[in-house]
């Protein structure tokens, strides 16, 4: 059994959520008009860090990947940051903001965010083996003691599934995951899609589609690595989990987090989809931010979390 920990909202959470349902009526208006991604899902050219971190692009077998990390620093703990987008969408400022963050609660990560390959044109299994050939890449330089996974909706589902694949290749798994909203369940058979079809900002409000079809292709929608609900446990490192207490893939999350011995799950009443990305804007996003540091703490030194 996994540990569950539940949180009540705060007001700024309630005015964050009325925010959040605005910004989904104003896309919607200005997808008419073509300019969507461009407003909220653009790739700034020449985005602005801080003069102390360094940013940098790279390549491996193909695939582009950002990294970033302090100057000054001793860069020898690892972050491998996988975003979400429902396997369909791409990288994007939004995760360039998270890396950040993840630099600034734990100064020594070196922060890696591939461009891993897209559905329809790219299904499954192109990312895994891609970003398979990445944490193989990564282990040349850091023990897998000091590398950490982190994901967000589909870049949740995509880290559990890369701790499957590592284990069935005989590696070392990686410390722990950090996973957000994690989508788990191409079968859609937890009780939230049910529960919570009215309730999701996302995937009613907001008009999000999950295209199982486009990222499975021709394999099973219960297959462990396209819907790691169904895998076995026993593979998967330590994990962090968070998930809106009003989502419709919850149990996506709580499915796995409390049935998963060394997993530790937040549950964020009335929150929304991968709602840490609201950073400063909410309590609930900074009291997530506080979790997260004080785990990265206790992960790279011996002593158990029990927060």
């Amino acid at each position: 059994m996994g540990k569950y920990h539940f949180h009540k909202h705060h007001l700024d959470d309630l005015f964050g959520i009325q925010l959040v349902k605005l910004g989904f009526i104003i896309k919607k208006i200005l997808s008419k008009l073509k300019i969507t991604d461009r407003f909220y899902e653009r790739l700034t050219k020449r985005y602005a860090y801080p003069k102390s971190m360094d940013w940098q692009i790279t390549h491996h077998q193909g695939v582009k990947i950002e990294t970033l990390a302090y100057k000054n620093e001793e860069s020898d703990h690892c972050l491998l940051q996988l975003h979400g987008g429902a396997y369909l969408y791409d990288f994007n400022d939004n995760y360039r903001r998270m890396a950040k963050k993840y630099v600034r609660i734990h100064p020594r990560f070196k922060v890696y965010s591939p461009y891993y390959s897209l559905a329809p044109k790219h299904p499954f299994p192109k990312a895994l083996n891609e970003v398979f050939a990445i944490y193989q890449n990564l282990l040349k330089t850091y023990p897998p003691e000091k590398i950490i996974f982190t994901g967000d909706s589909a870049g949740g589902g995509l880290a559990l599934a890369l701790a499957y694949e590592i284990y069935d290749q005989a590696l070392p798994l990686p410390k722990a995951i950090i996973a957000m909203s994690p989508w788990t369940d191409f079968a859609a058979e937890g009780r939230s899609y049910e529960e919570n079809k009215h309730k999701d900002l996302f995937f009613k409000i907001g008009n999000t589609k999950l295209d199982k079809k486009a990222y499975a292709g021709d394999y099973a929608y219960k297959h462990e690595k396209i819907s790691p609900k169904y895998g076995d446990y026993n593979k998967l490192p330590n994990l962090l989990m968070f998930v809106g207490g009003n989502e419709l893939i919850k149990s996506d999350t709580l499915d796995i987090g409390l049935d998963c011995n060394q997993a530790i799950v937040h549950e964020f009443s009335k929150l929304f989809h991968v709602f840490p990305l609201g950073f400063k804007m909410m309590s609930s996003s900074r009291k997530t931010w506080r979790i997260i540091q004080r785990y990265l703490n206790e992960q790279f030194k011996e002593g158990k979390y029990d927060q």
